[in-house]
């Protein structure tokens, strides 16, 4: 078990290991660098963004699969606005049926009751339980050899232990570069959502992966970061009023439908209205390809600001346009 403070330490102590100590595994005849079985356990959940510079993470995209879990949508049209691979990946042109872990999470079963309600109650008559267990996986998807979109994620277990909230996530298989920094964000963030609602502290989150791989394909890329050095520990706020999620989905919704949310429109919460302002400025990115106009409506002095200049600014240098994460539904899909 290894522990950390960041996700950017993660990230780079998991690329040092592989390339160190990584086994040769190809699986579907892709070439990868394979360490099996890995966990690791992140002390400080809301350090779940990562800032290295040659990765560009793209925190647009990350809240954006975060809404789309937390709606419990299977929508295409709405995780390829943040990830326009999908289109090309999933098994048909409307709809996610692997890898929609919110779907399974938020959505109804035979009760009338989600998974997500019947683990809340659970914690809540029996804070010791060790039974608060999210399943994510779908056997069916898993074994059929046609599919595209197999889902990675099986479980996440919820546990209260000195009046901590933690999570641990196990995962079959896990891409460093695409798909672990992804599933960290979203996990830790329902993570910190359930512990709020449940009125617990945020615990750690532990990751654990069958298989964490490297494809070949992104050696050098793994290479770059690296060499390129970490030039913050981002830390999110503390989130607040989760009762305002549904709020918080609708004007993501329209957003991403093409329109503009005026300011006195918002009415939410600061913690969500910050994520709203990302999106925002994602939005006019998308729409101009210009960094400054998009930078423009995120406000001066804003936490999310050096994330957005890191990740649309050295795009610019390369060529520009919006990063589309390339990989990033093959490493979900195909792992």
């Amino acid at each position: 078990m290894q522990i950390f403070e960041s996700l950017d330490a993660i990230h780079r102590w998991a690329l040092e290991a592989l390339f160190k100590e990584g086994q040769r595994a190809e699986p579907r005849g892709l070439a990868t660098l394979e360490l099996s079985p890995v966990a690791v356990t992140l002390e400080r959940p809301r350090r779940r963004c990562l800032t290295n510079r040659a990765r560009r993470w793209n925190l647009p995209a990350a809240i954006g699969e975060f809404a789309w879990h937390a709606a419990g949508s299977t929508d295409l049209g709405f995780i390829s606005y943040y990830f326009k691979r999908w289109t090309e990946l999933a098994d048909d042109a409307m709809s996610v049926r692997g890898s929609c872990y919110g779907h399974r999470i938020f959505g109804r079963i035979g009760t009338g009751e989600s998974q997500w309600e019947r683990v809340a109650e659970l914690l809540r008559s029996d804070p010791w339980s060790r039974r608060a267990v999210l399943d994510v996986y779908d056997p069916e998807l898993g074994f059929r050899k046609t599919v595209k979109d197999a889902p990675c994620a099986c479980t996440l277990q919820f546990l209260i232990r000195d009046d901590r909230l933690h999570l641990v996530t196990y995962m079959r298989s896990n891409d460093v570069i695409w798909g672990l920094p992804y599933d960290v964000f979203v996990f830790t963030m329902l993570q910190e959502l359930l512990g709020r609602e449940l009125r617990r502290p945020l615990g750690t989150y532990t990751h654990i992966a069958g298989s964490l791989h490297l494809y070949e394909n992104h050696f050098a890329l793994g290479k770059e970061i690296l060499r390129s050095p970490t030039e913050c520990e981002f830390e999110m706020p503390l989130m607040t009023a989760p009762g305002e999620l549904p709020n918080f989905l609708d004007i993501e919704a329209r957003l991403r439908s093409g329109g503009a949310v005026p300011e006195d429109e918002l009415g939410l919460d600061l913690y969500w209205s910050s994520l709203i302002t990302v999106l925002e400025s994602y939005r006019i990115f998308k729409a101009t390809g210009s960094p400054e106009r998009a930078l423009e409506r995120v406000p001066t002095g804003s936490r999310y600001g050096v994330l957005l200049e890191n990740l649309w600014r050295s795009d610019v240098a390369v060529g520009g346009g919006v990063p589309s994460e390339p990989g990033e539904s093959q490493s979900r899909t195909e792992s």
